[in-house]
């Protein structure tokens, strides 16, 4: 029988023929006796086992003959084949009659022929495993175990592939699915140990001797171990892009084949063939499907679907325009309509993309650029917590990027597979769904979105990204500035002037923008940049592509950089005649005393210890260190501290001005809003806007440089809200805290964009395996308000005062003085039974009872610290928080003698102490078991009444002392002392509006085990 066994040559290697004589015995399987027809020509039949042999022998021989004597003198394969050939040519019996003779051989035996033998073995642990045993085919009813060769008569072709497939196939998806689904103990305490690197910044030195310190106690992987664990666990490989060492842009989409950069010229690759600077992108799909595994998580991302919408509120972003209009519409991706609406599905994920540049070194040379998500499905506390950020990448620096789109080409394109439709499991269900994801909003400062959006921007022709309106070029400044009304003209100043109605905007849509895209993209060179200036636009934006994303409607201007670091700076650099370009007054007299600016700088550094830690941070003295303000200093001083420090040192007109700011900025931080009230806003803004342009502008062609775009931006903020939802959706107080982080982990100078990469994908690893494992996330306490319980050891909480959380120091065996054992009679007597005399309630109270010296409001409440507990010498003590708040009955009619009338009324006092009084049983009183009164001894603030919150309440001196039940303190409350109005002095009350969002970097934490 011809075969191509017949004629093997020496080139021929072991895979083909291991791989031709499989496909030949899959052809020609075995016959009833089991055995084949040998194919390399000699027309005997052998058994399957045999006839592979027989070959092997038959192609050994060929090599031999091929590799002369050369190899036969190297001691090689071949010495051993013509050895073996000289055997049979003495009359040694042939290869097929002495096979019980012969060592078994591995079917997959194959050796290099140019390599000797190895070396035997010298010791017993150098002696390598052998391979595992294949399993044992299950035996037919009338078959018997055979111990000769004969048994493998019945192998057929099937149990060959088997046998190839046991062998060769190292199972390395089922080995990695089970690593994945298994967790040790000592990889969960690496792994928190891991969590308190990342986020506490601990050094890779510091890492290692916390391991070498603590070796005999806990066993900690090292960082590289851990690193390859956490990547495995989590699932997440980061992609890897080839960028231009100046990053003007990333080798992806149309500049992806290049192998110099476009803009400088700059070569990709080194003389080695190597990239001179790479981007790394962070998938988010794995992260997302891994959200699922958490069933706790994923109740809280139901919260869009059970999020209900009143009509006339605007309190989240799905009570916004954008949000209604994508439920209407359909997904049309590169023109092709889906049929499927936006969050039709109860687990489509909206998402805001958020970017901001920071400088990682002081010296300021040296930028990056992070790019994250915040996911909007998730309730409003959540969201704005660090660990629920999904970081993209880190735009390497140290230069600003020219060419924005090529970085965001991976996230585009993830964008569209998301718009589909991702086939997820959900844990909490059991079941099987389709997972989408929509970005719908853009966040970041007015840098950012300049260039996420593609617009010119500040300094340009028609730089506002809301609207079309024109501004005005400054010869000296050599740069443009947008007021409302045109300069009015120095040789006619009773004449008119064009100026824009403020409620009445050249507002951009998203149809006039396509048409002049469209419109651009067909014109020549030269009249592409005339249309550009023309229409404010660079050019076309890679986001476009997203079909979820709508410019301009997704790019809302952001609260924090627009109002608090810009404007509000800028209009203090006015009032003391330090700004850049405008020094005098003009022709207005808004200008505050230089004396006056220093004893506002002094009051408002004062005011820092009798203010809780909790309401804002130290507030550095504003007249000469009013750089270190940042936005959270200067939220709280406009609201609370400026309208105190601000009367009767700013001119009345202008002071009024100011409060119509406060009272903007009180009304866009409202947690609750609606629409009848963002319109009158609208109004409001358009008025503030036009009488700023009156007082500092004056028309004045010389001044209009104080007319910025920040100013003109205020106008579109009410219709933003209208459209995207609250200012504190989109503001950027989550990327600042993130930048932070970025920032503090930046401390390689050599190479610390790469150190910053791998911060944040270590990060996006560790959040995704906390998603995975509930003991891994319940041990990575992100922060203290993730505390499993609600009080620590150091609290105790009455079953009678479940909203009072009291805190130590606690003092069980406290005697009251008669004057506060007169008063707390009067309390009880007056609350509990009036049948007795007052003299009788003195001679029933206990003698004894627990003064307390902390106090925690429930559900969130403020902290407070009694007097008798404060040491205002210790620096726990320096922050003054014994101040508050409290409510009481008091009789209206209590001095003309009429009816008793009881009004409930607002007071200000020091909370003194707290005292846990319990009445022992006495039928006389009305008590027949043991009976718990907490009670507050408060230092009335006197003539400290009404809310502090909606208008200004002041005192001079203390008044009496009462006792009230703890449940009347409602909150607490600050305190400046300012001579602003009264020269002698005077306190004036802080009291923090609940309804207004905490505008501050720090998420809230509850410092159970801490002072405050």
């Amino acid at each position: 029988m011809d075969s191509d066994y017949s004629h093997l040559g020496a080139e021929y290697s072991s895979d083909e023929e291991y791989l031709g004589y499989h496909t030949y015995l899959a052809a020609n399987l075995p016959d009833n006796d089991g055995k084949i027809l040998c194919p390399c020509g000699c027309n005997q039949c052998r058994a399957v086992r045999t006839t592979y042999k027989h070959l092997q022998k038959l192609r050994n021989s060929q090599l031999a003959a091929v590799s002369g004597s050369d190899r036969a003198a190297g001691g090689t394969r071949s010495d051993y084949v013509a050895g073996g050939a000289a055997r049979e040519e003495e009359g040694m019996p042939d290869a097929e009659m002495c096979v019980d003779e012969e060592p078994d051989l591995p079917m997959h035996y194959d050796e290099e022929e140019d390599t000797p033998p190895p070396n035997p073995a010298e010791d017993w642990h150098d002696i390598p495993t052998p391979p595992p045993s294949p399993p044992a085919l299950a035996l037919d009813a009338d078959e018997e175990v055979s111990d000769n060769e004969d048994g493998y008569m019945n192998v057929t072709a099937d149990d060959y592939r088997e046998y190839d497939r046991w062998f060769a196939e190292d199972r390395a998806e089922e080995l990695d699915e089970f690593l994945c689904e298994t967790i040790t103990e000592e990889e969960l305490d690496s792994i928190k140990m891991m969590a308190i690197r990342q986020f506490g910044h601990i050094s890779i030195r510091n890492y290692e001797r916390i391991r070498y310190s603590f070796c005999n106690k806990v066993f900690l992987l090292t960082l590289q171990r851990l690193g390859t664990r956490i990547a495995g666990l989590s699932g997440i490989k980061p992609e890897t892009y080839d960028c231009c060492v100046n990053v003007c842009h990333a080798f992806t989409g149309d500049f992806s084949e290049e192998a110099v950069c476009s803009m400088c010229g700059e070569q990709r690759f080194d003389e080695l063939g190597r990239s001179r600077q790479k981007f790394q992108y962070i998938p988010t799909i794995g992260r997302f499907l891994a959200m699922f595994n958490n069933p706790a998580f994923v109740e809280k991302l139901e919260y869009r679907d059970n999020y209900v919408q009143h009509k006339g509120r605007i309190n989240d972003f799905f009570d916004s325009e954008l949000y209604k209009n994508l439920r209407q519409k359909n997904i049309v991706i590169d023109g092709e309509d889906l049929g499927v609406k936006y969050f039709s599905g109860k687990y489509d994920i909206a998402t805001t993309l958020l970017a901001d540049g920071v400088q990682i070194f002081k010296q300021e040379n040296a930028t990056c650029w992070p790019i994250m998500l915040q996911i909007l499905n998730l309730p409003p506390r959540e969201r704005s917590q660090v660990r629920n950020v999904i970081p993209l990448c880190v735009i390497p620096g140290p230069n600003q990027p020219k060419d924005f789109n090529s970085f965001l080409e991976p996230f585009v394109l993830e964008c569209l597979t998301f718009a589909r439709g991702i086939k997820a499991f959900n844990s909490r269900t059991g079941r099987d769904f389709t997972l989408r994801h929509h970005p719908v909003l853009v966040g970041g400062d007015m840098q950012a979105i300049k260039h996420l959006e593609e617009m010119k921007g500040v300094g340009a022709k028609v730089p506002c990204r809301g609207c079309e309106s024109n501004a005005i070029y400054h010869l000296a400044k050599r740069t443009y500035y947008i007021p409302l009304a045109a300069p009015l003209s120095s040789d006619n100043p009773g004449a008119s002037t064009a100026a824009y109605n403020p409620l009445d905007l050249p507002n951009r849509t998203e149809e006039r923008m396509k048409r002049q895209m469209r419109r651009m993209d067909n014109a020549t060179p030269r009249e592409y940049e005339e249309l550009a200036k023309r229409y404010g636009i660079s050019g076309p934006t890679i986001l476009d592509r997203i079909p979820s994303l709508q410019r301009p409607t997704s790019y809302p201007h952001e609260f924090l950089h627009l109002f608090l670091l810009n404007h509000i700076p800028d209009l203090i650099t006015l009032w003391i005649g330090k700004h850049p370009s405008v020094r005098t007054a003009g022709c207005e007299d808004y200008l505050i005393s230089r004396e006056d600016w220093e004893a506002i700088g002094l009051e408002t550094e004062a005011a820092t210890k009798h203010i809780p830690s909790y309401f804002t941070r130290k507030l550095p003295n504003i007249q000469s260190e009013w750089r270190l303000f940042c936005g959270e200093s200067w939220s709280f001083w406009v609201l609370y501290i400026g309208p105190i420090v601000l009367r009767e040192r700013l001119p009345k007109k202008y002071y009024k001005h100011f409060m119509e700011l406060v009272s903007i900025i009180k009304c866009l931080i409202q947690f609750e809003n609606t629409t009848e009230r963002i319109e009158q806003l609208r109004v409001e803004i358009a008025g503030y806007v036009e009488r700023y342009e009156e007082y500092y502008y004056q028309y004045n062609y010389e001044r209009i440089c104080v007319c910025k775009l920040t100013v003109h931006a205020l106008l579109h903020v009410a219709e933003e809200v209208i459209r995207c939802g609250p200012v504190w959706v989109f503001w950027s107080y989550l990327t600042e805290r993130y930048c932070r982080e970025i920032i503090a982990c930046a401390r390689q100078r050599a190479l610390p964009f790469a150190t910053v990469a791998r911060y944040v994908l270590q990060m996006s690893q560790l959040t995704s395996v906390s998603m995975r494992f509930h003991e891994v996330r319940k041990a990575l306490l992100f922060g203290q308000s993730d505390a499993p319980v609600d009080t620590s050891a150091m609290e105790r909480v009455y079953a009678d005062y479940p909203e009072t959380i009291l805190r130590f120091p606690r003092l069980p065996g406290f005697r009251m003085q008669p004057n506060m054992r007169k008063r707390a009679a009067a309390f009880l007597r007056t609350n509990v039974d009036l049948n007795q005399e007052f003299r009788a309630w003195v001679e029933y109270l206990p003698e004894y009872c627990e003064r307390w010296g902390k106090l925690r409001l429930g559900e969130g409440g403020d902290c407070i610290r009694c007097a008798c507990a404060r040491n205002p010498s210790s620096a726990q003590g320096n922050r003054d928080n014994s101040f508050v708040k409290f409510e009481y009955d008091q009789d209206k009619n209590r001095y003309n003698g009429r009816d008793t009338d009881m009004i409930n009324k607002i007071g200000y006092g020091r909370l003194d102490c707290i005292l846990a009084i319990t009445l022992p049983p006495n039928p006389d009183f009305g008590i027949h078991s043991p009976q718990l009164h907490i009670l507050a001894q408060i230092t009335v603030a006197k003539d400290a009444e009404g809310d502090a919150s909606a208008k200004l309440v002041s005192y001079t001196t203390f008044g009496k002392t009462i006792i009230l039940d703890v449940t009347s303190i409602k909150c607490a409350v600050g305190r400046i002392e300012t001579r602003a109005k009264n020269r002698r002095g005077e306190w004036v009350i802080i009291d923090r509006d609940d309804s207004l969002c905490r505008t501050a970097f720090t998420q809230d934490e509850q410092d159970y085990e801490g002072d405050d």
